[in-house]
C-alpha cells in the first residue's frame, strides 16, 4: 500500500536506505541523525512509502517551481529506494499521478549516480538522459540527470 509517511515509519526508512545507498554519505551515518534528516526533509517534501508489513519503497516527492500561472511545474525525486522493480514501478506510477494531476504540464527530473542502483529501470519507464555530471556527488564518478516530461492535458 503506498500512503504518506507516518511517526512509525522511520526505523524501517532508515533500514532501506542504508541497504539501498551503501555510498550514500548521509545513509551511512547512524540512525539518529538519518531519522532527523528524514523528518526534517519530510516536514518540507511529501514523502511517499510503500508499507506491506515493512517498508518495501519510498520517495520524496519535491516541487522545484513553477512558471508565473503555475500551469507548469517541475518535480525531482529523491531518495528513490525499494526492495524490488514491482515495488518501483508502484510507487512511480503514484509519483507520476501526483505530479500530473498538479499542473497542465509537468516534468520530472532527477539525478542518479552510476554506483546507484535504478537507472535501466528508469529508461525503460519513459525517463531519458538529458545531462551527465562528472565528479559530481564523489570524485571520479559520474552521474546522470534522467528526465520525463507530461504534456498538456485534453481539457
Amino acid at each position: 500500500m503506498i500512503r504518506t509517511v507516518q511517526e512509525g515509519d522511520y526505523l524501517g526508512l532508515v533500514e532501506l536506505y542504508k541497504n539501498f545507498f551503501p555510498t550514500h554519505n548521509r545513509f551511512q551515518e547512524e540512525n539518529g541523525k538519518i531519522v532527523s534528516y528524514l523528518k526534517e526533509q519530510a516536514s518540507k517534501n511529501l514523502l511517499l512509502v510503500f508499507d506491506q508489513d515493512k517498508i518495501k519503497g519510498a520517495m520524496f516527492l519535491v516541487n522545484f517551481g513553477s512558471d508565473s500561472n503555475n500551469s507548469h511545474k517541475l518535480w525531482k525525486f529523491r531518495h528513490f529506494a525499494f526492495d524490488d522493480e514491482n515495488v518501483a514501478k508502484e510507487l512511480l506510477q503514484e509519483a507520476e499521478n501526483k505530479v500530473q494531476e498538479s499542473s497542465q504540464t509537468s516534468k520530472i527530473e532527477l539525478t542518479i549516480a552510476e554506483t546507484e542502483p535504478g537507472k535501466e529501470f528508469y529508461l525503460n519507464n519513459g525517463y531519458q538522459q538529458e545531462a551527465a555530471l562528472i565528479n559530481h556527488y564523489r570524485w571520479n564518478e559520474t552521474c546522470f540527470v534522467l528526465a520525463k516530461s507530461f504534456g498538456p492535458k485534453n481539457i
